[in-house]
């Protein structure tokens, strides 16, 4: 094939299973068994003989020069549809997407993550004032970008019931409710570092519970104000 004859034999498209995702290059190239095209037995048509099929990247993507979006995330498994540069040659394969389906058990061979059709898979052991989940989408209004370890990002359109969700495996999350109610947990240590100023505005209350010490080192002066009362309560109170 020359650049002279790309796409001068016809429009030759495929559909395929993926069998190796481990890339030599880093480039999301995959090797796709292709139906009718490689024989269905290993021992016939080795996975080692199928040539690497590149991927078709959004326009949105760059795709150039360390910029844009990876394409990975297909799976072994993942069922794809893609075409041919050299046409009836059939050597240089072109993924341009997956094909999503339902396997016999409807629910556990779905193709498509259970948030996306109104079911939350994900369960919170809530802690102090945690919330409940604000989850409550319809289909097909949310968008789920769910990975096989169990990372999860939501951006709900439910009408009445908008919502941004971004889930950790670990159970670490930050989501954003219908009326912009934002609820943050960290299951480990957390850091939070500003290296200039910091303005904090709260119009309501603030209630802070900390289960043990707390510490704080000030290297310059320290100013408390208050328009009303202070109260102190302590069984000992030291001033050093």
């Amino acid at each position: 094939m020359t650049a002279t004859t790309l796409g001068q034999d016809g429009f030759r498209w495929f559909l395929g299973a993926v069998e190796d995702l481990n890339d030599p290059l880093k480039l999301g190239r995959v090797k796709v068994r292709i139906f009718n095209v490689h024989s269905e037995k290993k021992n016939i048509y080795p996975t080692a003989d199928i040539p690497w099929a590149i991927m078709m990247n959004p326009i949105n993507s760059a795709s150039l020069r360390d910029v844009g979006i990876s394409p990975t995330g297909i799976l072994v498994g993942s069922v794809v549809v893609g075409f041919f540069m050299d046409g009836n040659d059939g050597n240089k394969p072109v993924v341009m997407g997956t094909i999503v389906g339902i396997g016999e058990n409807k629910q556990e061979l779905h193709d498509v993550p259970k948030e996306a059709r109104e079911i939350n898979s994900i369960t919170k052991n809530k802690l102090g004032p945690e919330p409940d989940s604000a989850y409550a989408a319809k289909y097909p209004h949310n968008k789920v970008i769910k990975t096989s370890r169990g990372h999860l990002i939501e951006i709900d359109d439910t009408p009445d019931n908008e919502r941004i969700h971004i889930y950790h495996k670990s159970g670490t999350y930050s989501e954003v409710n219908k009326d912009g109610r934002n609820v943050s947990k960290v299951v480990d240590n957390d850091f939070d570092i500003v290296v200039k100023n910091r303005e904090v505005y709260v119009g309501g209350n603030v209630n802070v519970m900390v289960k043990g010490n707390v510490n704080i080192l000030v290297d310059g002066t320290y100013t408390v104000e208050s328009k009303g009362r202070m109260r102190f309560k302590a069984p000992r109170i030291d001033l050093n």
